[in-house]
């Protein structure tokens, strides 16, 4: 117990020094978050795209075809056709390097066609639904702010996360026909949501990009207002928040990126003045001094002598 002891001070007091030792904490780790200075699209240009989504269902549909069958055959004899469409196109502006603010708008239309469907609970009960078809119509726009986040400083990879903010309208109708006679529910639907969608942008060239962006995160509100048989009438209002992946927001897009173009006021060239000719400038020769009048007839006399 004793050596224990003794080894568990020795190491104290050695770790002791070495914080002696360094007189000073180590520094955080930094990751260099926020200190990215890579520009994947730059400030000032317009960014304009479309995403467009198109699915179809066949249940039944074969020759001489029994029905579909699911869960364990507690749907039975599934007979049923179902589309889904959906057009968003989006147009946006960089007001600085790789973040833009912008819109979009979305139309979606659902439609199913069941001719058979049917209900096995053992033998409890079973019931049969035939000729129940149903349609929907929904219109959205959002507004949208997006930040690009280069994957490795590319300049072709990004991921980016976009925060939207959006608002429904939207009207759906849901009968059944029995001997040539309709009945069903008509909807009017008003709705709102604040999503965040995360994506990846991929250039294929210079100005043209594949988008991918799926949402994940979202407050939604919904406001439904049902008429049945076009008498009786009903309210259902419904709100919350999802932290999911939702399949069904899956969207696959292209995008075109191009610079605004400015114009530039072309300047007349004017001809420059031509230069003045330079005065000639007459250099001043030396004026000779005279030599006194005496010193020269010295000189005469000198030369005759």
């Amino acid at each position: 117990m004793k050596k224990i002891l003794a080894v568990l001070a020795v190491f104290g007091m050695a770790t002791l020094a070495s914080f002696a030792e360094s007189g000073e904490a180590d520094a955080p780790f930094d990751r260099g978050v926020g200190k990215m200075n890579s520009v994947f699209i730059p400030k000032g240009y317009i960014g304009a795209g479309v995403s467009f989504s198109y699915k179809t269902y066949e249940f039944g549909q074969g020759q001489n075809d029994v029905g579909y069958s699911m869960l364990f055959s507690l749907l039975s004899g599934i007979r049923a056709e179902a589309y889904t469409l959906g057009v968003a196109p989006t147009i946006s502006y960089f007001i600085a390097d790789n973040f833009s603010v912008g819109g979009r708008f979305d139309y979606s239309r659902t439609q199913l066609d069941l001719g058979n469907l049917g209900l096995t609970v053992g033998d409890l009960a079973s019931f049969q639904i035939q000729d129940y078809h149903f349609l929907k119509n929904g219109y959205s726009g959002a507004l949208t702010g997006r930040y690009y986040m280069p994957i490795a400083n590319s300049k072709r990879i990004a991921m980016f996360g976009e925060l939207r903010l959006g608002f429904e309208l939207g009207e759906s109708v849901a009968y059944t026909s029995n001997n040539g006679v309709n009945s069903g529910t008509f909807q009017t639907i008003y709705g709102g949501d604040l999503t965040i969608v995360p994506g990846l942008c991929i250039f294929a060239t210079d100005e043209v990009a594949v988008e991918v962006a799926v949402g994940i995160l979202g407050l939604d509100y919904q406001y439904v207002k049902q008429q049945t048989n076009l008498v009786e009438e009903s309210v259902r209002q419904q709100s919350g928040a999802n932290f999911k992946i939702n399949p069904l927001s899956i969207s696959l897009g292209l995008s075109f990126y191009l610079p605004v173009v400015k114009e530039k006021s072309v300047a007349k060239v004017q001809p420059k003045p031509s230069a003045a000719p330079k005065k000639a400038v007459t250099k001043k020769q030396p004026v000779s001094k005279k030599q006194p009048a005496a010193k020269s007839k010295k000189s005469n006399k000198k030369g005759g002598k």
